[in-house]
């Protein structure tokens, strides 16, 4: 008898970060066939994927789950902490694992009436990878998808209300890095100096503003980190940094924040004849729901009596679940972890094990209604 608690458990006490999740895939297929299934592995990395066909034709469904943790020291309040100093599974995908797991379990013990259901086990979320590498790996995308789902737990809310949303569910965003380098200069000699100061002064204040400048959504610029020179009285800055956080709840606005991020550095650059480089770094779209897949999902709630309500805004966090609502229908939904549960990316952070049940249901209701189940 398959019990998915004790199986988060044991993916709690060995978190592996976004690209090493080795012994995560391994426990994963181990458990897969144990229920007598034939798992592909090594999928955009160290994605799982397990497929379920029926002989009738009839709706191919997709499921989601994540299973990186993230570069954070826990301060346990349970058992099962992690055995690995400096990483935890602070965001709960190894209870999203778990409620997979927990599907699939069940799925292994009927059959699906009609059509097909695939569930994909991804790796490298937290770093915005892990989609966009098994979007790019086509040898498990044999037939078309008509829908895909996914989930995500999210504490403040009362524990198990199912969180709907329709068009934006969570916000595009990425991590920009600007750094001017310019010319050094005795401190007694400024002006000898190409001196990155100036740019950027000018270059926090602008980004700061720019939200206010793009009215057609939701849009915000966070200044995460400033250094300019050196702590040396003696000599003027030569390099300065800056990084920017940025968001929105429209992938168009997004698009337009990130460019007039990237003119206003270039326009710097040249004025005071800096060198200027720019790297961007965990890149996510926004994950937009589907006005179908979202009737889905709200009609599975209700055969099942839960209490779901519809956020009157997207969440602020982004989600690389973004990668398949791009490319097919799909319903992205949140799950409460608790009014006063500790914050995700907080040591102190343990994924609720009462959500197993309810997401698992959730996704079993939405293949019942589908695809039916002898």
């Amino acid at each position: 008898m398959f019990n998915p608690i004790l199986f988060r458990h044991r993916l709690h006490k060995h978190p592996e970060l976004s690209g090493s999740e080795k012994n995560t895939r391994d426990v994963i297929v181990k458990t897969l066939s144990s229920f007598g299934l034939d798992p592909l592995s090594d999928i955009g990395g160290y994605g799982v994927v397990v497929k379920f066909e029926s002989r009738e034709d009839g709706p191919h469904l997709l499921f989601r789950a994540d299973t990186d943790a993230l570069p954070i020291h826990e301060i346990p309040c349970h058992e099962h902490a992690s055995t690995v100093r400096g990483v935890m599974h602070a965001c709960g995908h190894d209870g999203h694992s778990a409620s997979l797991m927990a599907l699939a379990y069940k799925l292994s013990l009927t059959e699906l009436q009609r059509g097909s259901v695939t569930l994909i086990f991804q790796p490298s979320e937290e770093n915005g990878q892990g989609a966009k590498a098994m979007m790019k790996d086509l040898s498990w995308q044999k037939t078309k998808f008509h829908y895909a789902f996914g989930y995500h737990n999210v504490p403040g809310y009362p524990l198990g209300q199912i969180l709907c949303r329709n068009n934006t569910f969570a916000c595009a965003s990425t991590g920009v890095a600007i750094r001017f380098v310019g010319k050094t200069a005795h401190a007694a000699y400024p002006e000898t100096a190409i001196n990155p100061t100036s740019a950027i002064r000018e270059l926090m204040l602008d980004v700061e503003a720019l939200p206010q400048a793009i009215s057609q959504g939701f849009t915000l610029a966070t200044i995460v980190h400033v250094q300019l020179g050196k702590p040396a009285f003696g000599t003027t800055p030569e390099t300065g940094e800056l990084f920017v956080t940025l968001r929105s709840d429209s992938n168009k606005c997004f698009s337009a924040l990130c460019e007039q991020v990237k003119q206003l550095a270039s326009f710097y650059a040249e004025r005071d004849g800096l060198d200027l480089s720019i790297e961007w770094v965990d890149s996510f779209n926004a994950t937009i729901n589907h006005s179908e897949a979202n009737m889905l999902l709200r009609q599975a709630c209700k055969d099942l009596g839960f209490d779901y309500v519809n956020l009157d805004n997207p969440i602020r966090w982004s989600e690389d679940f973004s990668e398949y609502s791009k490319e097919w229908p799909s319903a992205f939904f949140g799950l409460g972890s608790g009014s006063d549960h500790p914050p995700l990316h907080d040591p102190r952070y343990d994924f609720p094990d009462a959500l197993i049940d309810v997401s698992s249901k959730i996704f079993e209701q939405i293949i019942r209604d589908m695809n039916g189940l002898k």
